[in-house]
């Protein structure tokens, strides 16, 4: 009988051995795979909702569709302040957006909604109440209207109601204006924007808030959230900044207020308005950071309205550069558990709320907004720790950030307002604002090199007239000069004009109307992130998965096939036994 070779014995055991090394492979691809998607899933994937201003609309949906890519959705409807804080006191909303808090001097006794659960302001961005107008002189729109605050104050308690009327004209000389009648668009729903607005009516012209709520009926003691117009025959009131800035736009002889991002995106002029120091400006992000360098900020960590606002130095505050209606905006933030907001909430609120006070702020000024000045956004981020759930990654972030500011060699925030080095009071917006045509070096010599005194925690800092007298310089990236960045001043990041806003391509805008829902996902940094990345990945695995083992098992075969002996000159080659074989 023929002895079986060795040979014969190996070539048995090769599809054991290749389904070992298949089964290894196998596992290595699935565990690699497993610990991709958990990276992936460390970041907060709960779903959060939030309502309120639409004054800081346009922010917030750069924002949420900025970072777009780590999986998180976050869902918000612009639909008024006085509804944000509604619906989060009622439990509703996980966070709302607002320019007043729930109690002061803005607070309208017709919002008596109120937290049972500890909570928080996070102030978010800077901003200017803007004049939006269409206005057609000679068959053409015109775009260079100039108005005194007390043209403002007269218009929109409605004494004065023609174009053409003594106190618009006074400020407009040789331009024809029309003896047509002015259509006042208001908002019809209550809203931050509002409330500031009748506030500074009431602080600045009580005489002619007065008359406006002889003839409506509002409190002439106190700001209100819902404009009254109620037997004012030329005045109409739309919902929210969409429904006021497209009523305008499509109205001839219209003016609205609203927050200057609008009046961009829809490539129409807002008017020029008289400071203190007799200066027209319109609220580009500089002229924003001067102005709210004289907010009071309540410092009062004990007070339901620590970091609120107190614009009353704003007002009349007599730089040549500000803005006199320029405000914050807020996040209100829940500071415990409640209801259906949980820790998970809290890490994507947390991580939401971090990203918009860092990277979020370099779009702004391109936007229509101003960005926070350090100080303000170092003590925004303690409000932020404070919610409940916030995860190890946000924690970390914000610890880099203040040792980065603290320590002076980095801007781990990335905050266009501040350079490594400086105190974090100091906005160097306010280094780079333009002083306006007309303010000669005699002028500019009072506020040239003047630290601004920051009162009672104000925001801000020091001022000095920028080498750019033409402002286009304002938005480079402080660490990398030449790229741009968010602080820039609108016209010049836009080809739009700074003194008008008006854009010669409505396209270059940013911050076109808000659509009234906003539903997007979070990216920490670009909108190419982790989870497509572990998509892509993964479907390689699947690939290799699939094909690797046969090809494995196929190359050792080929391998051991050509490393076996050779069989001897004349022997017999060894095949498998079939039937009758011996």
């Amino acid at each position: 009988m023929t002895r079986r070779p060795t040979l014969g014995r190996l070539s048995l055991r090769r599809p054991t051995l290749r389904r070992s090394t298949a089964a290894t492979v196998a596992a290595t691809l699935i565990i690699s795979a497993g610990a991709l998607f958990a990276a992936a899933a460390a970041v907060p994937t709960a779903r959060i909702s939030g309502n309120g201003s639409s004054w800081a609309g346009n922010a917030m949906s750069d924002w949420v569709s900025a970072v777009k890519a780590q999986g998180v959705t976050v869902d918000f409807t612009p639909d008024g302040s006085s509804s944000g804080r509604k619906n989060f006191a009622q439990g509703l909303a996980d966070f709302a957006v607002s320019e007043i808090p729930y109690t002061g001097d803005t607070a309208d006794p017709q919002d008596s909604a109120r937290p049972n659960f500890k909570y928080g302001l996070v102030p978010a961005v800077a901003g200017g109440t803007s004049f939006m107008y269409n206005l057609p002189v000679g068959g053409k729109r015109f775009t260079k209207l100039n108005l005194s605050q007390a043209a403002l104050a007269k218009i929109f308690s409605g004494q004065v109601t023609k174009w053409n009327d003594p106190v618009i004209a006074a400020t407009n000389p040789g331009v024809a204006l029309p003896a047509q009648r002015i259509t006042v668009v208001v908002r019809s729903d209550g809203s931050g924007a509002t409330a500031q607005f009748t506030l500074w009516m009431l602080r600045q012209f009580p005489g002619d808030y007065a008359k406006l709520c002889a003839k409506t009926g509002c409190n002439k003691s106190h700001a209100t959230s819902y404009y009254p117009y109620q037997g004012l025959s030329n005045f109409t009131a739309q919902s929210g900044s969409n429904g006021v800035t497209t009523y305008t736009s499509n109205t001839p002889y219209t003016i609205n207020y609203d927050e200057y991002s609008y009046a961009l995106g829809v490539g129409f002029p807002v008017a020029k308005i008289k400071n203190a120091a007799g200066f027209y400006t319109v609220p580009t992000d500089s002229a924003v950071a001067v102005a709210l360098s004289q907010a009071k900020i309540n410092m009062d960590k004990t007070s339901l309205n620590y970091l609120s606002q107190d614009l009353s130095k704003v007002y009349a505050y007599k730089d040549p550069r500000t803005y006199p209606i320029s405000a914050y905006s807020y996040l209100i933030v829940p500071k415990q558990t409640h209801g259906s907001f949980n820790t998970g909430k809290g890490a994507t609120l947390g991580y939401f709320s971090t990203f918009s006070l860092c990277e979020g702020q370099r779009t702004m000024g391109a936007l229509g907004y101003s960005p926070l000045p350090m100080n303000l956004v170092l003590a925004a981020m303690d409000q932020v720790l404070a919610i409940p759930g916030v995860d190890a990654a946000t924690k970390k972030q914000i610890n880099n950030t203040k040792a980065g500011v603290k320590s002076g060699t980095s801007n781990p925030c990335n905050n266009p307002t501040f350079k490594p080095g400086d105190s974090p009071s100091h906005n160097i917006l306010t280094d780079t604002a333009p002083f306006p045509a007309g303010c000669d070096d005699a002028c500019a010599a009072p506020w040239a090199h003047k630290g601004i005194v920051v009162r009672g925690g104000g925001a801000g800092g020091g001022n000095t007239p920028g080498a750019n007298p033409t402002g286009g310089a304002s938005g480079s990236d402080p660490n990398n000069p030449g790229v741009p960045g968010g602080g820039g001043t609108p016209g010049a990041n836009q080809g739009c004009d700074p003194n008008t806003g008006v854009c010669s391509d409505p396209a270059q805008a940013a911050g076109g109307p808000l659509p009234q829902n906003t539903s997007a996902v979070i990216d920490g940094q670009s909108t190419w992130g982790s989870v497509q990345w572990a998509l892509i990945l993964c479907a390689v695995f699947v690939f290799l998965l699939v094909l690797a083992p046969p090809l494995l098992a196929r190359s050792l075969d080929s391998r051991r096939r050509s490393a076996a002996p050779a069989a001897p000159a004349g022997s017999i080659p060894t095949q498998p036994h079939g039937p009758g074989q011996a």
